[in-house]
C-alpha cells in the first residue's frame, strides 16, 4: 500500500534533479525561472535523503514495534533488492554502450560504482554519487540498529535524538574543516561525500522516531498543511537564489536548512493518503517510478537528446528541454516496470518484511494503490 502524497514528493524531488541537470548551454535569454531551476535543483537530493531515512528508519521501528525484535540481514536483503538490481543493470548498460562506440572505460571509476564509492573516487556518472550515500546510510542504520539492540532490546531506539545530534554536529564540522582545507570549490568534498551529507538522512531518522514513539502525526495537527509547505519552501529558498558554487556558506550551513525544510514538507505530503484528482494521481504513479527516472536521466540526458536530434534534424534548447523531461520519465517510468517491480515482487516473495505482511499481502499490484487506511509504502 502506498501513500499518495510520498509519491508526489518523489516526484517533485526527482523532478528538482532533472533541472539540476538541464544543459543550459544553448539558452539565450535570462529565463529567470529555468535558471532558479537549474541553480536550486540539487536540493532535490536533499529531499530524497530526508524522505528515506524516514522510510527506511520507519520500517525498522515498526517491525520492532509489531514483533520486538529487527531481523537486520532481512533488512540488508531487501534493501539489496530496491537498490542493486536497477543500478547494476544501469551501470551494465553503460559500459555495452561505451565499448560499442570505442569509448575508454577508466577502471577506477568502473571499480568504484561497483562498490558504491563513487562519491569519494569519481564514477562514470555525476548522479550516482547520492546513492553511495544512501547505501552507507542502509549500513550505518543496520549497524547501529544492532548495536542498540544488543544495548536494550526492550527499548533501544530512545537514543535516537542522542545520535541525531552527534551526527548533525559531526557533519557541520567536518563541512567547516573542509571548506577551510579545500579552498578552492569542489563539488566532490563540498556536498558529495558521505561524511558532510549523511546527517540529512539522519534527520529523516529523527523524524520517524517521533513519529513513530512520541506521536508526531497528533502533536502536529493544528498546524496546517499549508503552513508547512510554506514553511518548507522557506528553508529550502536559499539554494535557488544562492549558487552553491559561489557561496560557501550555502554547503555549510545551507543544507541544514534544506533538510529542515524537507522535513516539513515531507510531514504535508504524508497527510495526502490517497485522492480523486486524476493529475494528482497521475503525478504520484510517476513519482512512485521516481528511482528509476533518477537512474536512467542522464543517459537520456547525455545519449537520447543525441539521438533524436540525428534522427530528426531538430535542434533548439526547446526541442532538447522536451526530450530530456519527457524522456526521462517514459524511460524511467519504462525501467522500472521492466526492473524494478518484478525484482520487488520476487523480494517480497522470498523476503518478506514480517509474517503478518506475507498473509495480508500474497500479491502486489503492478501500479501503485493508493489507499487512505494506511500511510506506508511497503515497497521502500
Amino acid at each position: 500500500m502506498r501513500n499518495l502524497g510520498l509519491d508526489v514528493l518523489r516526484f517533485i524531488a526527482v523532478l528538482l534533479v532533472l533541472g539540476r541537470h538541464m544543459d543550459l548551454t544553448e539558452l539565450t535569454g535570462e529565463f529567470v525561472l529555468l535558471r532558479a531551476w537549474y541553480r536550486g535543483g540539487w536540493v532535490g537530493v536533499d529531499l530524497f535523503f530526508v524522505l528515506s531515512g524516514f522510510l527506511v528508519a520507519g520500517l525498522l521501528f515498526k517491525e520492532h514495534k509489531r514483533h520486538g525484535s529487527i531481523n537486520i540481514q532481512r533488512f540488508l536483503i531487501r534493501r539489496g533488492f530496491k537498490i542493486y538490481p536497477a543500478f547494476y543493470i544501469l551501470i551494465l548498460t553503460t559500459v555495452i554502450v561505451k565499448v560499442i562506440y570505442n569509448q575508454t572505460i577508466p577502471l577506477t571509476s568502473l571499480l568504484a560504482e561497483l562498490f558504491f564509492v563513487q562519491n569519494y573516487v569519481g564514477g562514470l556518472w555525476k548522479h550516482t554519487w547520492s546513492l553511495a550515500v544512501e547505501e552507507h546510510f542502509y549500513l550505518g542504520i543496520a549497524l547501529l540498529t544492532y548495536i542498540l539492540m544488543r544495548r536494550n532490546a526492550k527499548d533501544p531506539f530512545s537514543i535516537i535524538p542522542v545520535v541525531w545530534i552527534f551526527v548533525a554536529l559531526s557533519c557541520f564540522f567536518l563541512r567547516l574543516a573542509t571548506m577551510w582545507i579545500v579552498e578552492d570549490f569542489s563539488h566532490r568534498w563540498y556536498s558529495l561525500v558521505t561524511h558532510i551529507r549523511i546527517d540529512s538522512l539522519m534527520f529523516g531518522v529523527l523524524i520517524a522516531y517521533v513519529w513513530y514513539y512520541h506521536n508526531l502525526k497528533v502533536r502536529i495537527e493544528q498546524i496546517t498543511s499549508t503552513w508547512l509547505i510554506l514553511l518548507g519552501i522557506t528553508f529550502l529558498l536559499p539554494a535557488f537564489i544562492f549558487p552553491i558554487e559561489l557561496f560557501k556558506w550555502v554547503s555549510v550551513i545551507g543544507v541544514i536548512s534544506f533538510y529542515i525544510g524537507s522535513g516539513f514538507l515531507l510531514l504535508a505530503s504524508i497527510r495526502i493518503e490517497t485522492s480523486k484528482n486524476k493529475l494528482l494521481l497521475f503525478v504520484g504513479t510517476l513519482g512512485s517510478a521516481s528511482y528509476s527516472i533518477y537512474l536512467w536521466h542522464m543517459i537520456v540526458n547525455a545519449w537520447g537528446t543525441v539521438l533524436f536530434t540525428s534522427l530528426t534534424g531538430l535542434e533548439s534548447f526547446w526541442v532538447y528541454l522536451c526530450v530530456y523531461l519527457s524522456g526521462s520519465f517514459a524511460v524511467g517510468y519504462v525501467m522500472n516496470k521492466l526492473i524494478e517491480w518484478p525484482t520487488l515482487k520476487i523480494r517480497d516473495r522470498l523476503f518478506p518484511p514480517s509474517l503478518a505482511y506475507q498473509t495480508a499481502q500474497s500479491t502486489k499490484p503492478s501500479t501503485p494503490s493508493y489507499v487512505s487506511q494506511s500511510s506506508d509504502n511497503t515497497t521502500n
